[in-house]
């Protein structure tokens, strides 16, 4: 199968169309390899909890992230291309590639420029900012994530490069080392926690997440000189193009800072819960992330392209395009996630249930993955929703979605903490996604005259109505069916379940007509 472009394209002329059929094959590669990524990062996480369990190691570890990731967010590192791929799209089609290629440089040069500064300044003020982020730490535990978190700052500088990288090949409709990137950054930090920390010690887990950036890119890189690119030695703030992509970002930028910042605070606040809560919120966040990267994030990112265009010239087919994604996500993103719920004891037994990991870590991490499943529909599609507004070159209303229901995450997150512990960190970070996406929901309503919020809505409920008769279904059978609770019978549990749920949701379902995937 070949998504790359058959031609150059010419100067002036319209860039091929992506069709349905090949959006949905793109779409597919894109979930093959999101679904081999995140199994590639089940068994990093299973790497990680067998040899350290829910432990001060493990929790400094994931806490170590919040300040390179804070970094990566402020400046919009990760919404490059939702602001890129359009402007990148429209030089290429107006002016040629040459000007393409030199919009690309210039951009990542202004870009890796601010990176230095910003990780020099962070890199200085790492121990007062470990106090901030990490208030339940003791000192032993604030110094060993001042050093795991100095040698994790050089990853945003690598995944800079490699995020323009791939931005480039989504322009391009060249997926293939896109999607395989994921995959080698999870191999670079097994490769870390398997080789690199017997020999260096415990920051051997932080030398593997840089080594994992630098695989990210090393896949990208051959790529993307087939795509014709060239590096170009200009540093040009001043330019049109990057002006434009700057004035796009800098709304994402904010957005994506208010996100990390409320998972700064969940983060903060999960530190002052005893050994192992950050662990088991990290771990339980990865395990929700599954179904939300194979489903939202593939489909979205596919789409993207194709719908950057259809912006620019056909409202209409834009319209339905949206309107059909977002049916055909919830029909595959909400029987699973009940399926995900009714199973989660026995799917983190099976993924994490192993040496230091015991039962009553494998207890703690379920309840709270059950609590981040209330809000994996949604977060399933938010993506394509922002990117509805970014195609429309509007980043102001995700924005001003994403503040407002991170505010009310983190407002609920304190208010809940002392009754709930640990299990209100994944309820507001439930809530704030479900928030999110109803504000997008009505926003995309009022600037879209054919959007049906009403028969989106009806559908929704005919989904979740088939789920819930799948839930019943499979607690009847339960009664019946008792495979023990070791880790055979939790696979059996998991396989024969699954089936059973999947053949009552598509017999149930079908008498209601949902939108069918197409």
């Amino acid at each position: 199968m070949n998504l790359s472009r058959q031609s150059e394209t010419l100067l002036g002329a319209s860039p091929p169309k992506f069709s349905v059929g090949k959006l949905w094959r793109a779409s597919a590669l894109l979930a093959f390899f999101n679904l081999a990524s995140r199994l590639m990062g089940l068994v990093r996480d299973r790497v990680l909890a067998s040899h350290f369990g829910a432990s001060d190691i493990l929790d400094v570890y994931y806490t170590s992230f919040q300040i390179p990731d804070l970094l990566f967010n402020l400046l919009a590192i990760g919404a490059i291309s939702t602001a890129f791929i359009p402007l990148f799209i429209e030089y290429e089609t107006k002016m040629g590639k040459e000007d393409a290629w030199k919009l690309a440089s210039n951009f990542l040069n202004l870009l890796l420029a601010v990176l230095f500064v910003g990780i020099a300044v962070l890199f200085v003020l790492t121990p007062w900012l470990i106090d901030i982020v990490a208030p339940g730490f003791d000192e032993g535990k604030s110094y060993m994530a001042t050093l795991f978190t100095r040698v994790m700052l050089a990853s945003p500088l690598v995944f800079a490069v490699s995020t323009v990288a791939g931005s480039v090949l989504q322009a391009s409709n060249r997926f293939l080392a896109f999607a395989a990137a994921p995959l080698a950054y999870n191999l670079g930090i097994i490769i870390g926690a398997v080789f690199l920390e017997p020999i260096f010690g415990p920051l051997g887990l932080a030398e593997g997440v840089v080594l994992g950036a630098l695989l990210h890119l090393a896949v990208q890189f051959p790529a993307l000189l087939k795509t014709g690119f060239r590096w170009v030695k200009v540093f040009d703030y001043k330019e049109e193009g990057t002006r434009r992509i700057l004035k796009l970002i800098l709304p994402r930028s904010f957005g994506l800072a208010a996100a990390q910042v409320n998972w700064v605070v969940l983060n903060a606040l999960a530190t002052t819960l005893g050994i192992g809560a950050v662990a088991s919120l990290n771990f339980a966040f990865n395990l929700q992330f599954v179904p939300i990267a194979l489903v939202g994030i593939s489909v979205a990112v596919a789409t993207f392209p194709t719908m950057s265009r259809e912006a620019l010239s056909d409202g209409k087919v834009f319209s339905a395009r949206i309107s059909r994604t977002l049916n055909n996500i919830l029909l595959l993103i909400v029987p699973m996630s009940f399926l995900f719920a009714y199973l989660r004891e026995d799917v983190v037994r099976i993924l994490l249930g192993s040496g230091l990991f015991g039962p009553k870590d494998v207890g703690l991490t379920a309840d709270i993955l059950g609590f981040f499943i209330l809000g994996v529909f949604a977060q399933s599609i938010i993506p394509i929703l922002a990117r509805s507004f970014y195609a429309m070159q509007n980043t102001r209303i995700p924005v001003l979605a994403g503040v407002i229901s991170v505010g009310v995450s983190i407002f609920l997150a304190f208010r809940l903490i002392g009754g709930w512990g640990v299990l209100a960190l994944p309820l507001s970070y439930a809530s704030m996604g479900v928030l999110n996406c109803l504000i997008l929901l009505v926003f995309l309503k009022r600037r879209m005259a054919g959007f049906s919020l009403s028969r989106l809505a009806v559908n929704f409920l005919k989904i979740v109505y088939a789920s819930v008769i799948m839930v019943l279904v499979l607690t009847l059978a339960d009664v019946f069916i008792d495979f023990g609770a070791d880790l055979a019978g939790s696979i059996l549990q998991v396989l024969t379940f699954s089936l059973i749920g999947a053949l009552t949701f598509w017999l149930v379902s079908r008498p209601l007509a949902p939108f069918r995937v197409s």
